[in-house]
């Protein structure tokens, strides 16, 4: 549902939560970039995605439905079957004795409600979800579907015994598999596919949250032709199987597109799969949504506004720093500014940016790159690593000729990144006068909403935290109990936890003597800033997260 621009400016004035000058400015962004009002309000800080539904919910006079906060029972799912619920963009959340609750990106959709209430005899109560909402509510009706293998899985073994590989991999139970297990991973909001042959049995596992899980055993009999059908929707070669292959493609479930990077690997048994999926049609997260809040999000505000110099994100691998710095890039990106990038590889399209991607085959590595983007006069450069000496002296010179420039590092914390970029062969006047923000980060799973609940944490727990130094006194602990929702895990999303070294002049003189990182943190940690450990138990005692894992996430990496 999309409301008349001055319709949304009198209900979001009225709230009081945005001046004039606040959603004309706004306004005028969307316009320029391509996105909504609502991301530019959300990107800025003004509001947060569930406040604007609230008040666009109240506007129409329609409860509110937050798909993370509720739990549908799959008797009441049932009631409208997916197809349907598909076609008019409705889920059944909630029945009291007669009276049906509908969930609807449209609740005036007038049409669909009377539909609803022909098919169900039921009283229809319409309910608005953001269309956000409304696609993981969809995505609900995939949440069982280890019964529809057993018939698929069978035509599949005897149609793939009669064909050839290239027939049998257009067949209607391959494709089926394949259909129903991506479906089945966006549902389940998984990262990562893992297609995995064995001796046996093929094994499908999803990455949710940052942990493996296996979802599914297929048959052996039917890899070469789900393999073959993932090579031809890649553009992969067909008959190259001695070889690993990169490729490409996107499908659409319940409007959300998303996009699958397949890497494909020979192994003992068989060709082994891993598909990332990257949403390309899901909205970039705010600060606030990542977890960057309070004195850390003042200070990236203040990096971020700055005409130039240096802002580094760093962390192990698979610690969101590329999410990191695609939301840098969302809120930076207005019609004022050139912005380049140079990735490996190109996660997302960004509406008016130059993204260029790293082929060492070519001789398109990180340093060719960012010095053929310097000539495309950029205000704002992303370079997606700093891996070595040349790539990171072009960076400081380009932060150094009056750009802004976004990086990423492999560092355990953030007064690290100092000495690695002086390992690199960076001069250390050089990197003083360059870089404003370091910003550390790791990812921890998020407490189930529905299900968290506190607790007391064991002896070995209450030991491990005084090892650290971490008092206890007045901390609170909380976990989740397991439910539904949460497939009985106790978690269900994931959150930065961070640390944002601000280089003060301070700290620059420090820089320019070659100071260790214990020293740069000694300092840093007297000026205020909040240490990844400090953040992470904040985040225990808001009961976002568990002291497990702020314990495993930061003393691992110690």
């Amino acid at each position: 549902m999309v409301l008349p621009t001055t319709t949304l400016k009198e209900i979001l004035i009225k709230s009081g939560l945005v001046t004039v000058e606040d959603f004309d400015s706004a306004a005028a962004s969307a316009n320029d970039t391509g996105k909504s009002i609502e991301d530019i309000l959300v990107f800025r800080g003004l509001l947060t995605s569930n406040v604007f539904s609230k008040l666009i919910a109240d506007h129409l006079g329609v409860p509110f439905i937050d798909s993370k906060n509720i739990e549908v029972s799959p008797d009441v799912l049932q009631i409208v079957p997916q197809n349907l619920a598909k076609t008019y963009k409705l889920v059944p959340v909630m029945k009291k004795d007669n009276t049906l609750v509908v969930a609807m990106d449209d609740p005036m959709n007038v049409e669909a409600v009377e539909f609803v209430k022909r098919l169900t005899h039921l009283t229809i109560q319409p309910a608005y979800a953001s269309p956000e909402d409304l696609r993981r509510l969809l995505a609900l009706y995939k949440k069982n579907f280890q019964e529809e293998f057993d018939q698929i899985i069978k035509e599949a073994a005897l149609s793939s015994k009669s064909m050839d590989i290239t027939k049998s991999s257009e067949s209607v139970p391959i494709i089926k598999i394949l259909d129903t297990i991506t479906e089945y991973s966006v549902a389940e909001r998984a990262s990562d596919v893992h297609v995995e042959t064995q001796e046996h049995e093929v094994i499908i596992r999803f990455r949710i949250d940052g942990d493996l899980q296996d979802m599914l055993k297929l048959p052996r009999g039917v890899e070469e032709s789900l393999v073959a059908r993932i090579k031809i929707l890649s553009n992969l070669k067909l008959d190259e199987k001695r070889v690993p292959q990169d490729g490409r493609y996107k499908i659409v479930i319940n409007d959300e597109v998303v996009a699958l990077r397949v890497s494909i690997i020979p192994g003992f048994y068989g060709e082994n799969v891993v598909m990332r999926l990257l949403r390309e049609s899901a909205r970039p997260a705010s600060f606030g949504e990542l977890g960057i809040v309070a004195h850390n999000s003042d200070l990236m505000q203040k990096a971020i506004e700055a005409p130039h110099g240096m802002l580094l994100v760093t962390g192990p691998t698979g610690s969101g720093k590329t999410t990191t710095l695609y939301s840098v890039l969302t809120i930076l990106n207005n019609v004022d500014v050139k912005i380049c990038t140079i990735e490996d590889p190109v996660e997302y399209g960004v509406n008016r940016v130059t993204q260029i991607q790293v082929n060492s085959k070519v001789g398109l590595d990180f340093a060719a790159g960012l010095r053929s983007l310097l000539r495309h006069d950029p205000d704002i450069i992303m370079v997606g690593e700093i891996r070595d000496k040349e790539t990171a002296e072009i960076a400081v010179h380009s932060a150094l000729t009056g750009h802004l420039v976004l990086s990423t590092l492999h560092t355990n914390d953030a007064p690290g990144a100092i000495p690695r970029l002086l390992d690199m062969g960076v001069e250390p006047y050089l990197v003083a006068s360059t870089v404003n923000l370091v910003l550390a980060q790791r990812l921890v799973r998020k407490i189930c909403s529905q299900c968290v609940t506190s607790y007391t944490p064991d002896q070995a727990t209450m030991h491990k935290l005084s090892e650290l130094g971490i008092s206890t006194a007045g901390q609170k602990f909380y976990r989740g109990a397991g439910c539904d929702a949460c497939n009985h895990t106790g978690f269900k999303g994931r959150v930065g936890i961070y640390e944002a070294l601000s280089v003060t002049e301070e700290i620059r003189a420090l820089i320019a003597s070659k100071a260790t990182a214990d020293k740069i943190l000694e300092q840093a940690v007297k000026q205020g800033m909040v240490t990844m450990l400090v953040d992470g138990l904040n985040k225990v005692s808001s009961g976002i997260t568990t002291i497990d894992q702020v314990i495993s996430a930061v003393a691992v990496h110690k």
